[in-house]
């Protein structure tokens, strides 16, 4: 499945895309699984576990994949894969959905990071049980807290060493 907004595709992966990373850990077998060049610094060590988690979460839940994988963000002029979203799950009892992302450092300030999740929260919120969608963040992370602002998200937790913000299903237009 694709998502698209002005500059972006989001591409969720598949199993098998995600299979790569659990067998290969290379960035260019990703790519060729993928179709798109990886920004640099993207697949770090902390990127290729989350990876393996996802492929394991997208496995059990197979039906429903498209809320426990991978989200490739896609810079749609360079066809470049410049960072990952990562969807933790359907909508728990609450209406919660939990989500993390990482965009390569060169495409830092160019608002890739609140376009990319802007884009995968309406995707959420189109969801009729998505109340909420969940974040957190390292308390020195101050890039991260100031995407989370501009797409009306609030802390509501924090302890030492995490803050979690949350930022509500938009009230509808009439």
């Amino acid at each position: 499945m694709k998502i698209t907004s002005n500059r972006l595709d989001l591409q969720a992966m598949t199993a098998a895309e995600l299979s790569v990373s659990t067998l290969s850990c290379t960035a260019a077998s990703l790519e060729q699984a993928l179709g798109y060049r990886l920004a640099p610094a993207i697949l770090d060590d902390e990127m290729l576990y989350a990876l393996k988690v996802r492929h394991s979460k997208v496995l059990q839940n197979a039906e429903h994949y498209l809320w426990y994988t991978c989200w490739a963000v896609i810079q749609r002029e360079e066809q470049e894969i410049i960072g990952f979203l990562i969807l933790k799950g359907r909508p728990n009892g609450q209406g919660e959905v939990i989500i993390g992302y990482i965009i390569d450092e060169q495409y830092w300030g160019k608002g890739y990071g609140t376009e990319a999740v802007r884009c995968l929260n309406e995707w959420i919120f189109s969801h009729e049980e998505a109340q909420w969608v969940i974040a957190d963040t390292e308390p020195d992370n101050t890039a991260s807290h100031r995407l989370l602002q501009h797409l009306g998200a609030e802390p509501y937790r924090e302890t030492d060493e995490l803050i979690w913000w949350r930022v509500g299903r938009p009230q509808e237009q009439t």
